[in-house]
């Protein structure tokens, strides 16, 4: 029927009209739809343009094609398993009912939460909930705990139950950070606040020092993965160490959630030891006249029940651990915003304000006509004579990376059957690739750098990783201008045909 009308995918649109027929509610049917809301929001408007969907100004009904379409994608209602009185979350709060009310009192007055910074906070119930599973799972008493940006003032009920050693907080809001530090001290609580832009380098007295680290990340795939790294850098080394944190499907699609659990798992020495579902609750940001997206009836008007949740993980360090080095990046809306969030298709006002006089936005440069951008090195590397070059190459690329005065922000390394491998490292600054050819014991070496990075450094760290007995190169300036070739640091050794006998390069 009106399928052909849909942008939607079939799993897409069972799921929407799945959550639909669960909750009824709007608001309810996107926060449980375990879908992006921009594509919740398309979705429900081309539903209703192609009548498979109703709205009585309450509820969101299927009608009699609505039903059809339902059938032909196999959904139907099932039972709602959830528990009531702990939200579905399994975790009563008893226990922590004075810490509860303790709390409640403290943040009267909190800042007002800021869009500019993917802010919003968490009920009070559910950020108990966190605590409690925390304690359970013996990662709050006689902890040091480090929280990376805490609009949702979880630092006060960590150090409410008088269980951690210590507790710090690393914040961006100036507003927050004065906040908790007020409320701190009013209650006599051992918090220390670090008023800092996780872009920047972590104080390194925070470096290896936490047993464990809270963080609500942004959502975007570099942002996401900025913010847990930091958190890792904070951790001891070794077993037994524990991370925490909540990402919504809400403002993340599972292909991005596909995309940071690999990166995680490659990246660092951790397990996953819990995935919540719907633990976290986030109380409504909306002003009382805001109308969320006048041009839709179903989203026209907030809420008027809390609907934004979020899954919480754990993760807990391997013996082999090791906090990764710190790193500076560049800061910007690409850290806040992408496809998935709310502002696609939502923006509050704080966020048009944001994106022209943040200091997290640089004002843009002019494109240069004359200049330069950046140094490409080409590389020929024969006669390698490491054995056994995947064993620590990602490391040597990352050290390689930092040397250079480059910013590394992903990295794929590959291994062919049964020989061969290709890198490539995603900079900041551009790029590098390494492609190997075992049976010749050749790798080709690609470095593009701009900025002040060198890419000179980091073909010398390859050089002396692989150990090439022969090796040439050509630099590259590239920009706008016609491509020049700089000229190029005598080569080690003639170069030799690739068919010359040589060591062999096993992975």
């Amino acid at each position: 029927m009106a399928g052909g009308m849909l942008t939607l995918g079939r799993p897409e649109l069972a799921r929407l009209l799945r959550a639909i027929l669960r909750e009824e509610d709007p608001w309810q049917a996107a926060g449980t739809a375990g879908l992006p809301f921009p594509r919740v929001v398309e979705g429900i408007r081309q539903l209703l343009a192609a009548g498979a969907l109703a709205f009585d100004g309450k509820r969101l009904q299927l009608t009699e094609s609505g039903h059809a379409l339902a059938r032909d994608l196999g959904v139907t209602v099932a039972p709602d398993p959830r528990c009531r009185s702990c939200q579905g979350t399994g975790v009563d709060l008893g226990f922590l009912r004075e810490v509860a009310q303790r709390y409640e009192a403290l943040v009267q007055g909190r800042p007002e939460p800021l869009a500019a910074y993917d802010q919003g906070y968490q009920t009070t119930d559910s950020v108990l909930r966190r605590v409690a599973l925390m304690v359970a799972q013996g990662d709050v008493e006689d902890k040091e705990i480090l929280v990376l940006g805490d609009d949702d003032l979880a630092s006060l009920a960590l150090a409410l139950t008088g269980l951690p050693r210590s507790v710090v907080v690393i914040e961006i809001d100036q507003r927050l950070c004065a906040f908790i530090e007020q409320a701190a001290r009013r209650a006599g609580l051992n918090i220390t606040v670090y008023c800092r832009s996780l872009t920047e380098r972590l104080p390194p007295e925070l470096l290896g020092r936490f047993d464990a680290f809270l963080t609500d990340p942004t959502e975007t795939e570099h942002g996401l993965l900025l913010f847990l790294d930091k958190g890792f850098m904070g951790l001891k080394r070794g077993e037994g160490h524990a991370g925490y944190f909540g990402i919504t499907r809400i403002e993340s699609n599972i292909a991005k959630w596909h995309v940071w659990q690999r990166e995680l798992l490659t990246r660092h020495a951790i397990a996953f030891t819990h995935i919540l579902p719907d633990f976290s609750l986030y109380a409504n940001w909306e002003e009382p006249d805001e109308q969320p997206i006048p041009g839709l009836p179903p989203f026209a008007r907030p809420s008027p029940t809390p609907w934004y949740r979020s899954t919480f993980f754990r993760v807990e360090t391997l013996p082999e651990f090791q906090p990764p080095e710190d790193y500076v990046i560049e800061g910007g809306r690409e850290l806040y915003e992408d496809e998935d969030a709310i502002d696609k298709v939502w923006r509050s006002p704080d966020v048009d304000q944001a994106l022209t006089a943040s200091v997290m936005t640089p004002a843009p440069t002019p494109f240069p006509t004359s200049l330069t951008l950046g140094r490409h090195i080409i590389a020929e590397f024969w006669k390698c004579q490491n054995r056994e070059p995947l064993r620590r190459l990602k490391q040597v690329l990352e050290h390689a990376t930092r040397k250079a005065g480059a910013t590394l922000l992903n990295m794929k390394i590959h291994r062919f059957v049964p020989d061969g491998f290709s890198a490539l490292v995603l900079l900041a600054e551009s790029h590098i690739s390494l492609h190997a050819w075992p049976e010749y014991a050749y790798v080709a070496v690609d470095v593009f750098t701009c900025g002040e990075a060198d890419p000179e450094v980091i073909i010398e760290e390859l050089k002396a990783y692989l150990q090439p007995a022969e090796s040439a190169q050509i630099t590259l300036e590239r920009g706008l201008g016609p491509l020049m070739v700089l000229p190029a640091p005598p080569p080690e050794a003639e170069a030799s045909s690739l068919r010359t006998p040589s060591l062999p390069l096993s992975v």
